[in-house]
């Protein structure tokens, strides 16, 4: 792993720039699909931008749509100047995100959004469910952020109605689709302490004039801190689109992970107090861990053929067919201890989606069938388990909208069957069962919009339907933007699952409140994040949510330095967590720290990032018993070249 500084050297000494205005000279294109959408996005992706009016003697590309317009959007101009190491940080723009964070590069880390962690959140890629079956949950270092092209968060009334598992929040990560006359190429590195560092190469060609082939390929390490926390990932993504016609394009994909990760299981309290304190203390590296010697392996082969479409006027297309195998081994060795447990996934499945429109109504249809085969093995020194499951599941929900005065007040209503047999879970529903729902956005002025939604279903946990509502309001202007939503959940359950956690939360009520205020004075960004939740009352006697959680940046941007060669986004970011109650009368109390951030972009070809984190070394847990990361410095750049 020692190659990384040196490849990037490598890659720097032999590249050179590329023109600032390159990409939009590369081929003439119709505009993408998603830029026509109305959306109250967090930010209007750079991919939904127009790309070019099409030749009259060329084939015209077919873009993806989202699964829904009116979505939240992050798009891929905000996640270049996030300050980020994997896909779950992105996220924190989202105004009810929170990651409970074991402080560790590589860990499996636990993303909430409205409150929902495991069990809770469907992960798609370009509307294809990525879930690990076993779990119902996903690793989001296991999803490359720098294929990703914008990331939609969909309403939680509407979370449901997508994929084989009825989820309460879903989020949608949408990939790079776009077309290079030229070879296009883009090399990421950054690095940090304790030996973290990051390659990530993407490659784009436009090899023939119906075919276009693109590649991501990374490698992430972190060597250690703590006893048992060292981290090695490789990832990689292929992408092969035909252009059959006008109106057909095919896409071919496969995607690969292999990754081992330590799981130390955080500072060993009681150990560590027996010690000599002048020796050691919590927060030292040279601590005592619970676990020295257990860590996970992951390893999946993801292999999909996508039909994208335009069969008759005003008719969208998109079908996917795709198997999955995902592997994870858990070992652990510890004095006479022995305990290896192993999962493995083999998913069949297609995607459906056909959206048509007519008139002011538009018509949205998704399926979703999968078979699935799932073993799971558990082997000690004192037992064997195994445990084989085999399932199907089989999804059909339908949306129906209409644009009304001149598409100021956009009403839907909603339905979803799900047929399912087979489970992980004792108490999951099989057979039939369903949920509906509608809402409305009302575009008050061009800078105010509303939105107000319902829904009612079953997840397939319980014998409940769980009930979700949320509000929200939204200004843009030129130099605010500013919104605040309300949800609910109620008789919402959620159950014991292969997790890495021992504990689950058992929701039965949940609301909160979620704010984001961005504002420019001349040359300084105020940005802010917020959520309040209210105490969640629940079956046992603890939390697992901060009552408050902020994000608060002030930045100074100016994108006419050095002749307007340099666009620079510097700043200080401050966050601050709530108290946190967890099992046996354990408690993370208040805890805030302070990075200072830099993002600056040169002739529009290359990143460079800097940041120095936790400013003032603040000690404390993050959660038990995982300390926060001490100060240190990251530094990286993301170069487009060898164009």
């Amino acid at each position: 792993m020692k190659f990384l500084p040196l490849a990037f050297l490598l890659f720097v000494a032999l590249g050179y720039s590329q023109p600032a205005d390159s990409l939009k000279s590369k081929i003439n294109l119709r505009t993408d699909s998603l830029h026509t959408f109305k959306n109250d996005s967090l930010a209007v992706p750079d991919s939904l931008k127009e790309k070019g009016a099409a030749k009259a003697d060329s084939l015209i590309p077919i873009y993806q749509m989202p699964l829904y317009n009116f979505s939240g959007f992050i798009d891929r101009h905000t996640i270049d100047y996030t300050d980020y190491r994997y896909t779950g940080d992105l996220l924190k723009n989202f105004s009810f995100s929170y990651t409970r964070d074991f402080g560790f590069i590589g860990q499996p880390n636990e993303t909430l959004l409205y409150g929902l962690g495991f069990n809770g959140i469907s992960y798609f890629q370009d509307g294809v469910l990525q879930n690990n079956r076993l779990s119902n949950s996903l690793d989001l270092n296991d999803m490359q952020s720098e294929f990703i092209d914008s990331i939609e968060v969909i309403p939680l009334t509407r979370g449901f109605l997508y994929g084989p598992y009825n989820n309460p929040a879903a989020v949608n990560f949408l990939s790079r689709d776009f077309i290079s006359a030229k070879p296009y190429s883009r090399i990421k590195y950054y690095q940090g302490p304790d030996g973290e560092a990051l390659i990530d190469v993407l490659f784009n060609e436009h090899v023939y004039k119906k075919i276009n082939i693109s590649f991501d390929i990374t490698n992430r390490k972190y060597d250690s801190s703590y006893v048992n926390s060292a981290f090695s990932q490789w990832a990689a993504k292929v992408r092969l689109k035909y252009f059959m016609s006008d109106n057909v394009n095919l896409i071919a994909g496969y995607d690969f992970v292999h990754s081992n990760v330590g799981l130390n299981g955080g500072v060993n309290y009681d150990s560590t107090l027996k010690l000599n304190s002048t020796y050691f203390s919590l927060y030292q590296n040279t601590a005592p861990v619970y676990f020295p010697f257990k860590n996970l392996n992951t390893k999946f082969h993801h292999f999909n053929l996508r039909l994208l479409g335009n069969f008759w006027k005003g008719s969208k297309t998109d079908l996917t067919l795709y198997y999955y195998y995902d592997q994870s081994d858990l070992n652990q060795t510890q004095d006479s201890v022995f305990y290896k447990s192993t999962g493995k996934n083999k998913i069949f499945g297609a995607a459906f989606r056909e959206d048509y429109g007519w008139d002011i109504f538009n018509l949205n249809l998704n399926s979703n069938f999968e078979s699935g085969n799932i073993r799971y093995y558990s082997l000690s020194s004192s037992y064997f388990n195994y445990y084989p499951v085999t399932y199907r599941r089989f999804t059909l929900s339908a949306v129906a909208s209409a644009e009304l005065l001149d598409s100021t007040l956009v009403p839907s209503v909603y339905y979803k069957y799900t047929n399912a047999s087979g489970s992980l879970y004792s108490a999951a529903l099989n057979g039939a069962y369903s949920g509906a729902g509608a809402d409305i956005t009302y575009r008050y002025t061009n800078e105010i919009k509303f939105y107000a939604g319902f829904s009612s279903y079953k997840t397939g946990y319980g014998t409940s339907a769980v009930n979700s509502m949320e509000l929200s309001m939204k200004y843009s202007s030129d130099n605010i933007s500013a919104g605040i939503k309300y949800f609910k959940m109620s008789s919402l359950t959620l159950p014991d699952s292969y997790s890495f956690l021992s504990y689950e939360p058992y929701y039965s009520d949940l609301s909160g409140i979620g704010l984001n205020l961005n504002c420019t004075i001349w040359k300084l960004d105020l940005e802010t994040v917020a959520s309040f939740y209210r105490d969640p009352s629940v079956s046992s006697d603890f939390y697992l949510l901060p009552k408050i959680n902020f994000t608060g940046g002030i930045y100074y941007k100016d994108s006419s330095l050095f002749n307007s060669n340099l666009n620079l986004k510097a700043g200080f970011v401050f966050y601050f967590n709530g108290r946190q109650k967890y099992i046996n009368d354990l408690e993370v109390n208040d805890n805030w720290k302070l990075d200072f951030t830099a993002a600056g972009e040169i002739h529009k070809t290359a990143i460079v990032y800097f940041t120095w984190e936790n400013l003032f070394d603040r000690q404390y847990y993050l959660i038990p018993y995982y300390p926060m990361p001490q100060r240190g410095i990251r530094f990286g750049i993301a170069w487009v070249l060898f164009n």
